[in-house]
């Protein structure tokens, strides 16, 4: 695979019991893909749910900025009485969570309807 052949980052939103669940694809990697998520999550938050779920399921890759972007949506979260959990997450980005012990920070989960479980109970 070479550099072209990569998928880019991109960013649906969908719904699941009224709670956002934001579904990356690809690699979040710089600043640009950071403002977009994090521009869609203040929009979100806005509308008055405080808690949000991040579905990387087909997030092939994330770095240190990566990293720092989902720490920040996890921030505005829970200073808004919210929480941030993430879910599917693919082997390669589990193990920089695990690295880092930033799974010991957020909540993983194996799947949306589970994050959405943990959140609803």
């Amino acid at each position: 695979m070479n550099v072209t052949e990569r998928p880019a980052f991109d960013l649906s939103i969908s719904y699941q019991e009224g709670i956002p669940v934001f579904h990356m694809i690809g690699r979040l990697m710089d600043q640009h893909q950071a403002d977009r998520l994090l521009e869609a999550l203040n929009a979100e938050l806005g509308k008055g749910p405080a808690s949000v779920v991040l579905d990387l399921r087909d997030l092939q890759y994330m770095n240190s900025t990566g990293l720092n972007i989902l720490i920040s949506v996890l921030t505005t979260t829970r200073n808004k009485g919210g929480d941030t959990l993430i879910a599917g997450v693919s082997h390669s980005v589990r193990q920089l969570f695990v690295v880092t012990k930033l799974d010991s920070v957020f909540i993983i989960t194996v799947s949306v309807e589970e994050a959405i479980a943990k959140l609803k109970g």
